[in-house]
């Protein structure tokens, strides 16, 4: 790959400066955005070294990157307004690319971008410059130079600017949500400077952190404030505290807070009028009056907080609302230093709220009949909302305490399901609720005491409905049943009733399924119902339910939540079904179930056959891999191999699959009784050569009497004598190895070392060898009687006598 030259990296910069030449000035917003992505590939000739400038390269560039700036600033000073407005564009990318090297000279363009944002431009092209400036001021707090210079003594310029496009008639909300968020950022950077402005952008802020659009007769605002404003107005009002007296930011926060704390208090006294509350307020919050019955609830001259005044329950309920969010962003946001947190304010606070429940008929509710219809109907209507902001308090106490919220993981957890219970039909008090909830048992789940079960059960219970899709038949299934049977019992049981239909169609459009967000914090809330809490914590009828929820949804985290917490079977009881093959069928290819399946499954062992192998081979590998007592011999265990130990200092020889046998001595030098003879031709301790032994071998008893038979009826032997001359021919079935000597002695009579060294001049010690690799049979010798598949006689090597061979003869014909 070619190395990147100097050439190269001005080209891009050569186009923009002449198209931006070539360019009329109506087509320039047109052709911005596409300039501004070719700025981008410019980094390295903004960056080019000053030795590199002095080449005739660098000169170049260095003429290109003066050129640039020079139209871009004549462009800011263009009359037109499609010239500024590409402009701006181009100077936010070039300052983006550029850096240090384009910032130590962009403090002209720095006053006219506020010029502009004070001019009647319009509003796309100020909300530009609003941008562009904090981008700016952004990339010169990392120089403190770039600040000193550019920055400060700009700050106050912008920020007079920003408070006069936010007071003005019209103003849209997107701009408004960009000044907001611009403010926001810059005054955690720079305190000091946004010190004096404080008492104005205070007085904006007010204004919209609690709007009371249903007040039509207040000073409030005469178009609604949309969502996004609010939130960044709460955030810049939390904001306020690092403009304090220097290590006061802590104390202002506090301050502030308990402020809005008062405030929120002093609105619910007014909008919960109607009701008779179980909850009192402490002494030195009380500082309202109490409004009489007769006239309209409404709050003129609202304290602490200067906030704008609101007429009407449904106003009032607004204003609680935002005050309620205004305490969430208190939580939410970031502070600059280290802040006390008023927990049992706080929480005195949501337990006034959740504590105000729905006036009803059914339930015994403590109401005050003086107050009007209207009104007690029109709180029924707004506590749900009101709960649903509660909710988020506690849910944001929990995350930022974790374990220090277990004092009042309880009483919270309870408050919560007594308002789902009540406001299970509202979709907003659901989905918060759900989240709420999985977050106290992700962190007191195996802390949570039993009596909570029956209301959790509940709660689980909901959301496996909300989870299930609507029957959409049911009410067509009854209403075609009731229709056959209306037509049946009248003259003509074939006409059709057409209506039946139409309610079944009307009926199937108002059943509408749950948000979206509802679906999502209800799946999250089963598996964690699994995993956090004990395994008996739930009932089976209430454990059935969420595994036929989790089966019919395929909802795999609940399923192997399942599968891993089973519960635990009771005495008398019948154990709790698994769904295992379930999971199993439904997510074979999923890691996480062949975790849980493999260690379950049998041990499946596959064996190839190799070529020419009979089944009475392969049972026989079968056996030599057992573990059979025969396999220990001496202390020493015998595997497919050999033997894995070693005897009076002797190393095992190893064959494919002959087993080493080794001989024994006594302590005098003369040999004993030989338990393992070998197979293998090697010399003896005593120097002389091995003796000749006669093989026989069988691979059972039952095929030693099949070929005994065999051989009386042929008449022939079933003992293959191994000579010098090399192996001879074996039986087919023949597998292990049997050691006896051609006329076997008696017991207790020693071999003289000289005979010893006759048999073994007789028979080569190759030939057992031969043997042994000719048939490839595994030997199996053991010490001990005949009487066992896997044992031998003892061996001995003395020459029979003439009277030993008729005492032979005797035994023989007794046997017979």
């Amino acid at each position: 790959m070619a190395p990147y030259t100097a050439t190269q990296a001005f080209i891009p910069l050569r186009v923009v400066t002449q198209r931006i030449s070539n360019t009329p000035t109506k087509q320039l917003p047109h052709v911005a955005p596409i300039l501004a992505a070719t700025i981008a590939d410019c980094r390295k000739a903004f960056h080019t070294p000053q030795s590199e400038n002095l080449s005739k390269d660098g000169s170049e560039n260095a003429i290109l990157l003066h050129k640039l700036k020079t139209q871009l600033s004549a462009l800011l000073q263009d009359k037109q307004p499609q010239a500024r407005y590409a402009a701006v564009i181009l100077i936010k990318a070039t300052v983006e690319v550029g850096g240090w090297n384009v910032l130590q000279g962009a403090a002209s363009w720095v006053r006219s971008l506020i010029g502009i944002m004070g001019r009647p431009h319009p509003l796309s092209t100020k909300k530009l410059c609003i941008i562009t400036l904090t981008r700016m001021f952004l990339l010169t707090h990392e120089h403190q130079a770039l600040v000193r210079e550019i920055t400060i003594p700009s700050l106050a310029g912008f920020t007079t600017a920003c408070l006069n496009l936010a007071q003005g008639l019209g103003i849209q909300d997107s701009l408004l949500v960009v000044i907001l968020q611009a403010l926001s950022e810059l005054i955690i950077l720079h305190p000091t400077s946004f010190r004096p402005s404080v008492p104005q952008l205070q007085k904006l802020a007010l204004s919209l952190i609690a709007p009371t659009p249903s007040d039509l007769g207040s000073e409030a605002a005469a178009s609604p404030i949309s969502t996004p404003v609010t939130d960044n107005a709460r955030r810049l009002f939390v904001l306020f505290h690092v403009c304090g007296p220097r290590n006061t930011a802590g104390e202002e926060w506090a301050r502030s807070l308990k402020t809005v704390l008062a405030t929120t208090h002093r609105t619910a006294d007014r909008v919960f009028r109607a009701l008779i509350e179980d909850w009192r307020l402490s002494a030195e919050n009380r500082v309202m009056q109490p409004i009489p019955a007769s006239e309209v609830v409404s709050d003129q001259k609202p304290e602490p907080l200067a906030l704008p005044s609101w007429t009407g329950i449904y106003a009032g309920i607004e204003r609680l609302d935002g005050l309620l969010r205004t305490v969430q962003a208190f939580l939410a946001t970031t502070t600059s230093a280290a802040v006390v947190l008023p927990v049992t304010n706080i929480m005195h606070l949501v337990d006034r709220i959740l504590s105000a429940l729905q006036p009803s008929s059914t339930r015994n509710s403590r109401i005050r009949p003086e107050i009007g219809r209207d009104e007690r109907e029109g709180l029924g209507v707004g506590l749900p909302q009101l709960h649903v902001s509660a909710m988020g308090i506690l849910s944001l106490m929990v995350s930022r305490m974790e374990g220090g919220f277990a004092a009042f993981s309880n009483t919270a957890l309870e408050q919560v399901l007594w308002i789902l219970e009540n406001e299970r039909e509202i979709e907003d008090v659901r989905m918060t609720a759900y989240r709420l909830v999985s977050q106290i048992l992700s962190t007191f789940g195996p802390s949570l005491p039993k009596s909570s079960a029956v209301s959790l059960s509940r709660c689980v219970t909901l959301a496996c409905a909300d989870l299930l899709p609507p029957d959409k038949y049911s009410s067509q299934d009854g209403q075609a049943c009731a229709s056959h049977s209306k037509n049946a019992s009248g003259i003509n049981a074939t006409s059709t009733n057409a209506g039946s239909y139409l309610k079944s169609v009307e009926t199937q459009a108002k059943t509408s399924p749950a948000q979206q967000s509802v679906l999502a914090t209800a799946r999250e809330l089963l598996p964690i119902a699994f995993t956090k809490l004990p395994k008996d914590f739930f009932s089976v009828a209430v454990r059935s339910q969420i595994d036929r929820t989790a089966i019919l949804t395929n909802h795999k985290e609940a399923m192997l939540a399942s599968v891993m917490n089973t519960a635990t079977s009771k005495k008398g009881r019948k154990a709790a079904a698994c769904i295992l093959p379930l999971l199993a069928r439904g997510y074979p290819e999923a890691l996480e179930v062949e975790t849980l399946l493999r260690p379950q499954m049998p041990l499946v062992q596959s064996r190839q056959k190799p070529e020419g192998m009979t089944m009475s081979d392969e049972d026989e590998e079968l056996y030599a891999h057992e573990d059979h007592p025969s396999d220990i011999q001496n202390g020493f265990h015998r595997n497919g191999f050999g033997f894995n130990g070693n005897r009076n200092g002797q190393s095992d020889q190893i064959g494919s699959k002959d087993d080493i046998l080794q001989s024994s001595t006594t302590s005098d030098g003369d040999m004993a009784t030989i338990a393992e003879p070998p197979l293998v031709a090697q010399s003896t301790l005593t120097g002389l050569a091995e003796p000749k032994f006669t093989v026989s071998y069988t691979s059972s008893k039952r095929d030693r009497e099949e070929d005994f038979n065999s051989t009386i009826q042929t008449g022939g032997s079933d003992v293959a004598t191994l000579g010098s001359a090399g192996p001879t021919e074996t039986g087919a079935s023949s597998k292990r190895a049997r050691l006896t000597m051609d006329q076997p002695p008696r017991e207790h009579e020693s071999i003289p070392a000289v005979d010893v060294q006759v048999l073994g001049a007789v028979v080569p010690q190759s030939s057992i060898s031969e043997a042994v690799g000719a048939t490839g049979a595994q030997f199996d010798v053991e010490q001990g009687s005949d009487e066992s598949d896997f044992e031998m006689p003892t061996l001995y090597l003395e020459p029979d006598t003439d009277a030993e061979d008729d005492e032979d003869d005797d035994n023989d014909e007794d046997d017979d």
